[in-house]
């Protein structure tokens, strides 16, 4: 019967369904082997696929010298089977042989029900298995790279993918390939084929997934069946913040993708695009609190650049405070000690915050500290600062105000030099006044003439 090629009279000779599998069953052959011994009459169920590939399954397990008289077919969707009885008395059979192919006719239906069933469930395991350890993979993995190219090797697996990708957009708007998996991972790959970026390109414009089915015999990976899938994430504003595209190239025997396979893309996508979104922010808070850090490192240098009050005791009275808008900014004051018990003080503000006005501060400190000492006057220390600093002002597009006063308590004389700082007042026990801006701030122009 296995090599039987033609049909009895009234048999059923259409095509086999493409995709047909032979059908083997334990149950089937122990269905028969009963069958046979309530009622002697023996069978053999054959079933064929549409590559001639053939399944028997016989009563007692074994054909030689046993003629079958009967055969019929049964009309079964998807498959060809074949049912062939040796009863032992026609007539007295004839029930048995109704009942036979009608209960047959049922177990066939079931098992091939319960192997459709069986398959589905394998399939949506590993989707399931999949959509359940993205989570554990994004977050076990430090390297938001090496995650994602787990996740697209197992996706490759599920939906029958040769290679997986996610493409993120570089500053000039290329994409740029983030993570690879499936089997052509190990392939370098620097830029997506031409007619794939051309898909990648318009899927991110468009924000919709994308499937190009295959082409003829798809010999040429080019011709291979395409998918693409647009990673975006959910701004804080409102709408989406696209994020780049997954894409993915079927295998040679491919046809397309299906609904169940973009759908399944898609979620993975949405997982990615969070994962990318969060190391995206996870970075700038890093960097945040590196700056943070800094700034106050930074702001503790600067305060420690201050002179220590506690030097000119034997001198004057000082009591002085410096509160910085910033961590770090450009207010300062300096004091020196000057021959004949005489106390210089310096008050001054850079222009702008932050490091490059914090800079400036240290540069003034340490030139008006040598300047000092080789000048006596206050409007020659203001010209000598000003003429080491001033390139670097020009530079750096700032200003700075400065203000020097030279205090004699033995003569009670109060002799000052002021570039353009507004803030410096002579206070008395009846008046304050104040020390008027007599030459512009440093950096603005070039100026060598201050009084």
């Amino acid at each position: 019967m296995a090599g039987v090629k033609s049909s009895p009279e009234g048999a059923d000779d259409r095509p086999l369904v493409p995709g047909s599998v032979p059908l083997r069953s334990d149950r089937l052959e122990e269905y028969l082997a009963s069958f046979h011994r309530l009622t002697g009459v023996r069978s053999r169920l054959v079933v064929e696929s549409d590559a001639g590939e053939v399944t028997a399954h016989d009563s007692l397990g074994d054909d030689r010298g046993v003629e079958y008289t009967e055969s019929s077919w049964l009309v079964m969707p998807g498959v060809r089977i074949r049912l062939a009885t040796a009863p032992v008395s026609r007539e007295e059979s004839r029930p048995f042989l109704a009942l036979l192919r009608e209960s047959a006719s049922r177990l066939v239906a079931s098992e091939r029900e319960a192997r459709f069933f069986s398959g589905e469930l394998a399939d949506r395991y590993e989707e399931i298995d999949l959509l359940t350890s993205v989570g554990e993979t994004l977050g076990s993995v430090i390297h938001l790279e090496r995650a994602a190219g787990r996740l697209l090797h197992r996706l490759a697996d599920v939906i029958s993918s040769d290679r997986a990708a996610v493409w993120v957009p570089d500053e000039d708007e290329t994409p740029r390939l983030l993570a690879l998996g499936g089997r052509g991972a190990g392939q370098k790959v620097a830029d997506p084929e031409a007619e794939e970026g051309q898909w990648i390109d318009r899927t991110f414009e468009r924000q919709v997934a994308q499937v190009r089915p295959r082409r003829g015999l798809a010999k040429d990976v080019a011709d291979r069946t395409l998918l693409a899938v647009p990673l975006k994430h959910a701004a804080m504003h409102g709408g989406t913040l696209p994020l780049g595209v997954l894409s993915a190239r079927g295998r040679e025997s491919r046809d397309t993708f299906s609904q169940a396979d973009v759908n399944l893309a898609a979620t993975v996508a949405a997982h990615l695009a969070a994962a990318i979104e969060n190391d995206r922010l996870s970075r700038e808070s890093l960097v945040q609190e590196r700056m943070l850090v800094e700034l106050e490192l930074a702001h503790h240098l600067q305060m420690k650049l201050l002179p220590d009050l506690g030097d000119f005791a034997g001198v004057a009275d000082v009591a002085a405070r410096c509160e910085p808008a910033e961590s770090v900014g450009g207010d300062f004051y300096h004091l020196f000690r000057l021959p004949g018990n005489r106390l210089g003080v310096m008050l001054g503000d850079v222009s702008s915050h932050g490091y490059s006005a914090g800079l400036i501060m240290a540069l003034t400190m340490s030139a008006a500290s040598i300047t000092v000492r080789e000048r006596e006057e206050p409007s020659e220390v203001l010209r000598g600062i000003h003429r080491e600093l001033v390139r670097k002002l020009e530079s750096t597009e700032m200003y700075m105000t400065l203000c020097y006063a030279v205090l004699d308590p033995a003569a009670g004389r109060l002799q000052y030099a002021n570039a353009g700082h507004p803030h410096a007042f002579r206070i008395s026990s009846h008046d304050a006044q104040r020390l008027d801006a007599l030459n512009p701030p440093l950096g603005i122009a070039e100026f060598d003439a201050y009084s």
